[in-house]
């Protein structure tokens, strides 16, 4: 954040986000740009032109926020799992690319269409084997996959869990039978729309979800 302020008075004139574009060298997409956030001589998975949407380290932790992922560099991960930053990328891209595919499809400005955006925390857990959305903390949630290996942040799985926030905010879906299995599906089908909407040579637009991901390790 960025305040400028009468030197005479001390009065606040404006304020202003030192918004940039960083790069992000992913598991799954390739090199992507990310929107990220300056302050001072350090940078954050903070995507302020998406509601503030932020990127969170768990350190294998289940529980909290975590830690924000900052450095003095707006490069984040070298495209291999033993880089943390590199799950974040995944995740930081993957949620960016799900606020724009709602905002172009169909003018939705975030999961409420309030223009807040949710967070992520990646590297929950050891070895956890899933991703989730959970409505009492808006935000979704990755481990990192058998042996921690293969994190669960391709593409399609971070759009396939913000789409369930949509539900939960739009339909309601109670999670359990036809209800539970609708819900699933809505999120396979978004997953899906925002594959093919990113466009990304690195992960091509199909009918699968989490196809990238080896799940056995």
């Amino acid at each position: 954040l960025h305040v400028v302020t009468d030197a005479a008075t001390g009065k606040k004139l404006y304020e202003y986000q030192g918004i940039e574009t960083g790069v992000g060298n992913t598991h799954y997409s390739g090199k992507v740009d990310l929107t990220t956030t300056q302050s001072g001589s350090s940078y954050t998975l903070t995507d302020a032109s998406r509601g503030g949407h932020k990127t969170y380290d768990l350190a294998h932790g289940t529980s909290g926020t975590g830690t924000l992922f900052s450095q003095s560099e707006d490069t984040w991960g070298d495209g291999k799992v033993s880089n943390a930053a590199t799950a974040a990328a995944d995740a930081a891209y993957g949620a960016q690319e799900t606020w724009d595919f709602y905002k172009s499809t169909f003018k939705r400005s975030g999961i409420k269409n309030d223009g807040v955006g949710a967070y992520s925390r990646v590297h929950y857990g050891k070895a956890y084997v899933n991703a989730f959305w959970d409505d009492s903390c808006f935000c979704m949630t990755y481990g990192d996959g058998t042996a921690d290996s293969d994190p669960l942040t391709a593409l399609d799985v971070a759009g396939h869990e913000m789409s369930h926030g949509v539900t939960s905010n739009t339909a309601g879906l109670e999670y359990s039978g036809e209800s539970g299995g609708l819900n699933e599906a809505t999120s396979d089908i978004f997953g899906t729309g925002v594959e093919f909407f990113a466009n990304n040579s690195s992960d091509v637009g199909d009918y699968l979800i989490g196809e990238k991901i080896d799940i056995n390790g």
